[in-house]
């Protein structure tokens, strides 16, 4: 809207408008890439975005633009508080405007693993709780875990020891489970309250989750102790492996 305005206000003429949602932090956008394209094939000379961090917060974008303003393709590169010319001081002062946004990405990544290592160390499984449990959004940052999800907990323990006993095969577990026990999976915003899916079986019949232990980072192979509730012992674990 603000853009709009000061198209309106300096009478610019807009080419295209690109929305990008991928993060400005890694090189090879296509939407990016594409506006760059066209810009060096002479439909516009100027970039106008909210602010530089937006175009920009990787080494090899930020060198593109100035690049480009170098070789005159670019004329300039205009902000709400800002126009950045093809001279010497302008393309200093975007790179340094490139620099800091590459330097806040990089601090905001480090303090978010950081936070995500310190919460494995204390044995709580970042991201979603698997199926039979729950996250508690509800608390405050710091204070959340993984409890039971009383509602499927039972079901999906008793699943376990079905295919543990080598009596039942994956197909059958999914047929009772879905309308004997009328089973249904976790609701959220838009998907969920269906029945369970013979795929999701078998990624939880391989999920180490449930016997107290997970994976983090996703397949990394490197295995933290969970402080959740486990659900099976680790031999009904194997056994259901073999």
């Amino acid at each position: 809207k603000e853009l709009m305005a000061l198209v309106k206000d300096l009478n610019l003429e807009v080419v295209s408008i690109f929305r990008e949602e991928k993060s400005a932090h890694t090189p090879g956008r296509p939407i990016f890439n594409q506006m760059m394209k066209r810009i060096e094939g002479g439909e516009a000379n100027g970039i106008l975005v909210w602010h530089s961090n937006r175009v920009s917060r990787n080494p090899i974008d930020a060198g593109t633009i100035v690049y480009y303003l170098d070789r005159g393709y670019l004329q300039e590169v205009r902000t709400p508080a800002q126009t950045y010319f093809p001279d010497a001081s302008d393309k200093f002062f975007l790179n340094l405007e490139f620099g800091m946004a590459k330097k806040d990405s990089d601090d905001k990544s480090h303090v978010v693993k950081r936070g995500l290592r310190l919460k494995c160390e204390k044995g709580w499984m970042p991201g979603v709780a698997p199926a039979g449990y729950l996250n508690t959004p509800e608390l405050a940052g710091g204070s959340r875990y993984i409890k039971k999800d009383e509602e499927r907990f039972e079901m999906i323990k008793k699943a376990w020891h079905m295919f543990a006993s080598g009596q039942h095969s994956v197909i059958q577990i999914q047929d009772i489970m879905n309308k004997e026990w009328n089973y249904r999976t976790r609701q959220f915003k838009r998907q969920g309250g269906k029945q369970i899916h013979v795929s999701s079986l078998y990624k939880m019949f391989n999920d180490p989750f449930y016997y107290g232990w997970f994976e983090f980072p996703r397949k990394s192979g490197i295995l933290h102790k969970g402080a959740h509730e486990s659900m099976i012992t680790q031999d009904v674990f194997n056994r259901v492996q073999v």
